[in-house]
């Protein structure tokens, strides 16, 4: 299961943010933990950037950008199944332009 494509990206105040796609949820089914990425380490697309556990599969996740991590979604760390909802809370990570 490529993990790539599982991913959205979009342009927020100069930053690019990245979260699971509607796709992505419904082939992973119910999340239950998410790994997110180290806050400032610099990644290249493609690079892995944490993993998701969830009903269907663990899987590892492979940035679909690069550039230095300015923002992860904490949210994630105690209430991970809201990457099972809209895209507000969907995000995974930040990375600078």
């Amino acid at each position: 299961m490529a993990k790539e494509e599982y991913l959205w990206v979009k342009d927020t105040e100069g930053k690019k943010r990245v979260g699971l796609t509607k796709e992505g949820q419904e082939a992973l089914g119910a999340v239950k933990y998410v790994d997110l990425p180290i806050l400032g380490k610099t990644i290249n697309k493609g690079d892995s950037t944490g993993s998701v556990e969830a009903q269907k599969a663990v899987v590892e996740l492979q940035s679909p950008v690069s550039g230095e991590i300015v923002s992860v979604n904490d949210k994630l760390n105690d209430t991970p199944e809201l990457l099972n909802g809209s895209e507000a809370d969907a995000w995974l990570f930040e990375v600078n332009n």
